[in-house]
């Protein structure tokens, strides 16, 4: 993006980019906007300037335009500071364009084409995992082959997006069919699809499932896409969707001495109407009483949601063996497993979403002034 012109207009410059939008911006915003070493910290990005000592109006010596269109510099009267923006942030600021939707949304196509990584390809530098994060981030769900059949491979895996998030099954945690928990996922028996956590205030970001002994038949794991769920009831009934996302459904995890309570709507957008959390299980879901006419539509919605998440058509399937593993997005993809008999050994983990959403930033170099 370049900057074609710019006007200082009483208390605002106004620029024209190269694609012939408009967009005004204050003075004052743009001095609080400052990314000069007195106004922001270049080693931490924190302001150092007191942002409410300014003018509503501060002054400027000239603006112009700079480097062939891609800055506009500012020179301020008070204390000599100049102030550079580049084309793409103010462009960025002005229209969000990095706000659209970055996912894309699957059903059964997406069997056999799950994205597969080598995991000793993997784990050997930052730039490998780079594919990695672009994959989750897009269908919310990833394999790997070619893991040790250990838990030190599991945990290198999840400390590649960060720490370990620690819950009351531990951090980095296995799992067979030992009943060693309050919850089905320590038997055999199958599980329906559902997201993790749901009875937590904040559900865990990322999940990974790795495979480390399986001696049985069964066992299938089962994923579907909660956004194209959401997707489809949106486009197919609105009054469902709205419903899914207002009434918060209130769920509980309870065992000696422990008992969660989280409540979260099934559906939450983010402030531009893109899909952003998925939250539906319910195996875990608490009692709670709506009005007889909320209650109506609340089981109609909730219901079409489970309907649509056991439809074969949006849904993929596979068996983990010993060297696999699967790693998905617990805010956007629903998983399940069928029932199995013999001996299944998984470890695992999660990480928080905010861990996931960092590594991201971090290895595409971006920063709130680059983005």
């Amino acid at each position: 993006m370049l900057i074609q012109r710019s006007e200082c207009i009483e208390d605002y410059i106004e620029i024209t980019f190269s694609d012939n939008k408009t967009a005004q911006f204050s003075l004052f915003w743009l001095r609080d906007h400052s990314t000069d070493t007195s106004s922001i910290n270049p080693n931490t990005l924190q302001r150092d300037l007191n942002t409410f000592t300014l003018p509503s109006a501060p002054e400027i010596n000239h603006q112009e335009i700079t480097n062939n269109g891609e800055q506009l510099t500012i020179n301020w009267i008070k204390d000599n500071v100049v102030s550079e923006f580049s084309a793409d942030f103010l462009y960025t600021m002005e229209f969000n364009i990095n706000e659209l939707p970055t996912y894309h949304l699957w059903g059964s196509d997406m069997q056999n084409k799950i994205p597969d990584f080598d995991f000793n390809k993997i784990i050997q530098s930052e730039k490998e995992f780079i594919p990695v994060l672009d994959a989750i981030e897009k269908y919310g769900l990833v394999t790997f082959s070619n893991m040790p059949s250990d838990m030190e491979a599991t945990k290198s895996l999840l400390e590649k997006v960060g720490y370990i998030r620690e819950t009351v099954f531990g951090g980095l945690w296995d799992f067979s069919n030992n009943e060693a928990h309050s919850d089905s996922a320590y038997t055999s028996v199958g599980i329906g699809l559902h997201t993790d956590g749901t009875y937590t205030i904040d559900p865990p970001g990322l999940q990974l499932l790795h495979c480390l002994a399986f001696d049985g038949e069964g066992g299938f794991n089962q994923f579907a896409d909660g956004f194209k769920i959401a997707e489809t009831i949106k486009n197919e009934d609105p009054k469902a969707y709205k419903i899914l996302k207002q009434i918060e459904v209130p769920a509980h995890y309870i065992e000696p001495d422990i008992q969660l309570r989280g409540k979260h709507a099934v559906i939450r957008e983010d402030k531009n109407g893109n899909f952003e959390q998925i939250c539906f299980n319910n195996f875990d879901r608490s009692p709670f009483k709506l009005s007889n006419a909320e209650q109506k539509v609340f089981y109609r919605a909730y219901g079409r949601f489970q309907q649509l998440i056991n439809d074969p058509n949006f849904q993929v399937t596979f068996q983990l063996q010993p060297g696999r593993a699967v790693w998905f997005d617990n805010w956007r993809a629903l998983h399940a497993r069928s029932s199995f008999t013999g001996f299944r050994h998984l470890a695992g983990g999660y990480t928080n979403r905010e861990d996931y959403i960092s590594k991201k930033l971090t290895l595409r170099g971006q920063t709130p002034w680059q983005e």
